[in-house]
């Protein structure tokens, strides 16, 4: 005999359980009681045929089981909250695409593809969105983004694609007074000042690839301050903190009064400092489609 159809309003009844521990708060999700939820739960875990939840404890946890399944179905959810999407943006033929980018690439090649002649001939407008890499994630595989710029490392994830689209070398960034003394910057030189550095947590690569540049040169770096944002270490080494070693390509597009750019010299053990884009497949001829493929044609 043929086993009933999963319904969505359970799954996502379970998924809430699984995120709060609670029946009630569940529940309310859907706007639903307590006795609905439970009632619904296990309605569930008899389709199952499997245990999904242990009540025993103070709050309800995912069983092994449950582990599994609730995974699959987060997946599966925002599999088809973006075939919605797709089929709307199909049918309008919307050409608002919507684009995630974090901070470490905010200032990376998004401007040479807003520039791009064939980018301003398709008459895409971009819909930027700011925010944490996790926050992109989610809204890319749910469908409220095409794509998504950001620094590695990347999450693995079992559907989103990604290539590399910027590669860029490194410039230094020292207070005036300090560019009155030189022309010119070394990785030995940088290493005997107070430095400004971006946050680990933004760039993680790039992080350590620079302190164990600096350290190469046998001196320990003394890292000042830490910013989340170029712009932000920009403007700290624009108070005289420290200076920094920023992305040549973020390099060209900081104005800050109080900041020189000076050129790195000795600087090859520095890793290229480098954006990925990422994106999900979309339906041919859709205007996302076409802004991903033109991204990946153009970039990098």
């Amino acid at each position: 005999m043929d086993l009933p159809p999963l319904e969505l309003d359970t799954l996502r009844i379970a998924i809430g359980l699984a995120d709060t521990g609670d029946l009630t708060a569940a529940g309310r999700l859907l706007g639903v009681g307590r006795r609905t939820a439970a009632a619904r739960i296990a309605q569930l875990e008899r389709r199952i045929g499997a245990v999904l939840f242990d009540h025993a404890g103070r709050t309800v946890r995912p069983t092994a089981a449950g582990d599994v399944f609730i995974a699959e179905i987060r997946l599966s959810l925002a599999a088809a909250e973006r075939a919605a999407r797709l089929a709307r943006a199909m049918a309008d033929r919307a050409e608002t695409i919507g684009i995630g980018v974090t901070d470490e690439a905010m200032l990376g090649p998004l401007r040479d593809l807003f520039e791009d002649p064939a980018w301003i001939e398709a008459g895409f407008a971009p819909a930027l969105h700011h925010g944490p890499l996790s926050d992109q994630m989610a809204a890319l595989a749910e469908g409220r983004l095409a794509m998504v710029f950001a620094a590695p490392p990347l999450p693995p994830h079992p559907r989103i694609q990604h290539r590399q689209v910027a590669a860029s070398k490194w410039s230094a960034l020292v207070p005036d007074a300090e560019a009155r003394l030189r022309k010119t910057a070394s990785l030995s030189n940088l290493a005997r000042k107070p430095l400004v550095m971006l946050d680990r947590d933004k760039a993680a690569l790039a992080h350590d690839g620079v302190l164990a540049a600096l350290q190469a040169t046998g001196t320990a770096p003394y890292v000042a301050q830490v910013a989340d944002s170029w712009v932000g270490v920009a403007a700290m080494v624009s108070l005289g903190l420290g200076s920094a070693l920023v992305p040549s390509v973020v390099a060209k597009r900081l104005a800050v009064t109080g900041a020189t750019v000076l050129p790195l010299v000795e600087a090859e053990g520095l890793p290229a400092w480098t954006i990925s884009c990422l994106w999900l497949p979309q339906p041919a001829g859709t205007a996302a489609a076409e802004a991903i493929a033109l991204a990946k044609t153009r970039l990098g």
